[in-house]
């Protein structure tokens, strides 16, 4: 294919002489996409030096193409590459700068790099800087010259380029709207296989612009960019969101929610935050059998949303807390995320902040006040979602409107003249108007995205939560040592409970050493820093000396220093959160249980787990004391299939609004008042160094 062609010379650098055996080798594999021999082929020849090797290394870890993601790996193996003038080495390592990726994000840094990537004649680069520009990161904004720079790329045979400026035609961002132009680049760029050319195909079927409007097309499109995931920063995920509006609203096809829901929710899994919101309407609002709804669900996934930056996630987040969708109703609360949202250029917020004038929630009623949002979301009533539309449209007794072109992928109508209602606006609400209408465009235009995917703009005025991630550990069943009962069933409730808490969950059961040492490296290679992260093991633990070891499930311990070797010391992974310098760490270990190799006749460890220290930033606790066993039940007629710490800890979690010092101060009080009642004895250790606010539930 062309687009393999094409990638081929950017990521391999062919055309250029292949001077060596092994690099012949490497481009055989990537054409034939065996990352695996494409890493290996250039293995030797990189430690030797050779520059297009050290790319191709670089390039590999960076995606997880052929090996385990590595960031600081690749940035290494790109830097090498770079210092020698290798220029798609160049444009990668101003990516990373651009996006953050196992550097600090320095977008100053990124357009030094793009730029002398681009001078050697790097398409990608060209492509890169124009990002630069178009959304003003680090710099002016400059759509005119972004326009400029993609232009030079997407002569160049850029598929990325192609499709980004087909967006800007598409929207009129920098340059008058030109539906055929519009049109046209977007087919060069999906005729190379690229996802997000096909998403753009897509957008623009669906909507009539620069072709009739023809919905079997646009669904085509959209399944397509859902199915190219390969290479990685060819895919466009945002179609999964895209693909389910169109089912949900009945965009020239027949509503159909069940397939909406069924494509939104792939996309969620796929960590879309736009698929996420989708889902989040749909189950806030479904009352019948045939697609149950689950309130408390679709608020996380509105919480998810917002925390990796997307505004209307945050919107969402912010009408269900305003009418206690999923969670406690706090409309102080709600109305300021709201606030957030319009500030961050969305329009719906304008109804919804009308509403909270309207009825007085969180803040004080005001009619007039409400009446005038109103006449802001109308006069943008074509770049309001289904539902906010229709209200305008109701509310000031408008006719039925036909149908538009849309911006941004909903379907969306205009019965009355934006000009019209906005002259009703005072100066300062048409200023207000006008700058939501420039930051809209700025984020419509996200729906494009440079060769490695797409950073949302940074807003001063829109704070993003934390990203909250998790590593859940359940070890049952032990080869050499005595079996557990609970451990993995606790790990999955654990799991699931703070999956619906807005945490992005690694689940590993009855993991063995090669595997646990994996799965410890996979995650921190996620981490950028700034995260909220719990670390639960449930399993075998033991002291050795002063240090505390948790326990494969292949773990031998014919001697002590063997266990040292063959387990996972708990200092190593709170030293690596503490390097990763994470927002929050917790680690919760419910491995205080006899000594397992006590019975095996070996005299390795002592029982429990040996008091320790937590880092600035961190909190750790043990499911029992010093000397202390963690009790699995409370007899043997308990039917609660979790151990007694962990279905505590299961209650207190979802306490909302509770920080996260004083809901572990309970688990211990109720661990402890149970414990007695069957004449046991069990006390959480708890050791807190956190600095501000953490809480599981908000």
């Amino acid at each position: 294919m062309k687009l393999m062609r094409i990638f081929a010379a950017a990521v391999l650098g062919v055309g250029v002489g292949l001077a060596r055996a092994d690099f012949k080798a490497a481009d055989e594999a990537y054409r034939a996409k065996n990352y695996a021999l494409w890493v290996q082929a250039c293995q030797e020849d990189a430690g030797r030096g050779e520059k297009r090797c050290q790319r191709v290394l670089g390039t590999a870890y960076k995606y997880g193409m052929g090996v385990e993601k590595n960031f600081e790996t690749s940035i290494d193996w790109l830097k090498k590459a770079a210092a020698q003038g290798e220029m798609y080495a160049e444009e990668i390592l101003g990516d990373c700068y651009k996006n953050g990726i196992g550097v600090k994000r320095d977008y100053q840094e990124a357009l030094r790099w793009f730029k002398l990537s681009a001078s050697r004649g790097n398409p990608w680069a060209f492509n890169n800087m124009a990002n630069i520009y178009r959304y003003g990161l680090g710099v002016s904004r400059d759509p005119v010259e972004a326009l400029t720079l993609y232009r030079i790329a997407a002569e160049k045979g850029n598929a990325a380029a192609q499709n980004n400026l087909a967006d800007m035609y598409r929207i009129g961002d920098g340059v008058e709207r030109n539906p055929g132009q519009a049109f046209q680049w977007a087919l060069k760029s999906s005729s190379q296989s690229y996802g997000w050319g096909w998403n753009q195909v897509g957008l623009l079927y669906r909507d009539g612009i620069g072709v009739d409007a023809d919905s079997a097309k646009a669904i085509d499109a959209f399944k397509r960019a859902t199915q190219l995931r390969d290479p990685p920063w060819a895919f466009a995920r945002v179609a999964f969101a895209n693909l389910a509006r169109t089912y949900h609203y009945g965009i020239g096809t027949p509503i159909d929610v069940a397939e909406a829901l069924k494509w939104a929710e792939e996309g969620a899994q796929l960590n879309e935050p736009s698929a996420m919101v989708v889902v989040a309407d749909i189950l806030a609002n479904r009352q019948g059998d045939d697609i149950p709804g689950d309130r408390q669900r679709a608020f996380d996934l509105a919480n998810r949303a917002a925390q990796l930056s997307n505004v209307v996630g945050k919107v969402t987040l912010g009408r269900f807390y305003l009418d206690g969708i999923g969670t406690a109703a706090d409309p102080e609360y709600g109305f300021k995320l709201l606030l957030q949202g319009r500030d961050a250029g969305n329009f719906d917020a304008l109804v919804y902040i009308g509403h909270c004038y309207r009825d007085g929630k969180g803040v004080t009623k005001d009619p007039e006040q409400a009446r005038q949002y109103y006449l802001m979301a109308r006069a943008q009533q074509h770049r309001l979602s289904h539902g906010a539309r229709t209200f305008v449209s109701t509310y000031f007794a408008d006719p039925a409107p036909p149908r538009q072109p849309m911006a941004d992928g909903a379907n969306r109508t205009s019965g009355v003249s934006p000009v019209a209602a906005a002259s009703e606006l005072d100066k300062p609400q048409r200023e207000l108007l006008d700058r939501l209408e420039r930051m809209q465009r700025q984020l419509e235009a996200l729906q494009a995205t440079s060769s490695t995917g797409a950073s949302p703009p940074e807003t001063a005025d829109f704070k993003v939560l934390a990203p909250r991630f998790a590593l859940v550990v359940g070890n049952d069943k032990y080869e050499h040592v005595s079996a557990l009962q609970n451990a993995r069933e606790d790990a999955r409730a654990i799991g699931q409970r703070l999956q619906t808490l807005g945490f992005t969950v690694s689940l590993q059961l009855d993991v063995n050493e090669k595997r646990f040492k994996q799965v410890l490296r996979e995650f921190k290679s996620r981490l950028a820093g700034g995260e909220e992260v719990i670390i639960f093991f449930a399993g075998h633990g033991v002291q050795i000396g002063a240090a505390n070891y948790l326990l494969p499930v292949d773990v031998k311990g014919d001697s002590e220093e063997q266990v040292k070797d063959d387990s996972i010391e708990l200092q190593r992974i709170l030293d690596d959160l503490k390097d990763k310098r994470t927002k929050f760490a917790l680690a919760i270990i419910d491995a205080c249980r006899d000594n397992p190799f006590n019975s095996a006749g070996r005299n390795v460890g002592g029982r429990g787990l040996a008091p320790t220290t937590a880092a600035t930033g961190q909190m750790i606790m043990f499911s029992a004391g010093t000397g202390q066993r963690a009790l699995d039940n409370l007899g043997k007629n308990d039917p609660d299939k979790n151990g007694l710490f962990t279905r505590v800890l299961l209650k207190e979690m979802l306490k909302p609004k509770v920080p996260v010092d004083r809901v572990l101060r309970n688990v211990r009080n109720e661990v402890v008042r149970l414990s007695k009642s069957v004449g046991q004895e069990q006390t959480p250790a708890l050791y807190d160094q956190a600095v501000g606010d953490f809480y599981f539930k908000f």
